[in-house]
């Protein structure tokens, strides 16, 4: 294999990496909705921080499509927690084995 040709496959792995990166990191944000008492919930950080940090047990959210759900907090935080967890488990799985992808 010549340098150039050997320059061209990293740079082709180097590209594939992003790409497949980038389709990974859609589809988790995809996979961490969560559906709770007939709404649909993103589970980020700020929303396991909000349910954390507030006092009451009972609490309306805004779910992915506006519409005001009501929310027993603990039980809500105690699934998003599990979710999260599990979500960015799995992507840290994947996003390792595309790593390891493009260094062979």
């Amino acid at each position: 294999m010549t340098e150039i040709e050997s320059l061209v496959t990293q740079i082709k792995q180097a590209t594939d990496y992003q790409i497949n990166r980038q389709i990974l990191r859609e589809k988790i944000q995809t996979d961490l909705t969560l559906a709770y008492n007939n709404g649909l919930f993103a589970v980020k950080p700020e929303l396991i921080a909000f349910l954390t940090t507030w006092p009451d047990d009972q609490v309306f959210l805004e779910d992915s499509f506006g519409n005001p759900v009501q929310i027993n907090r603990l039980e809500f935080l105690t699934l998003c927690q599990q979710h999260y967890q599990t979500v960015m488990n799995r992507w840290h799985c994947q996003h390792e084995e595309i790593k390891h992808a493009r260094k062979v």
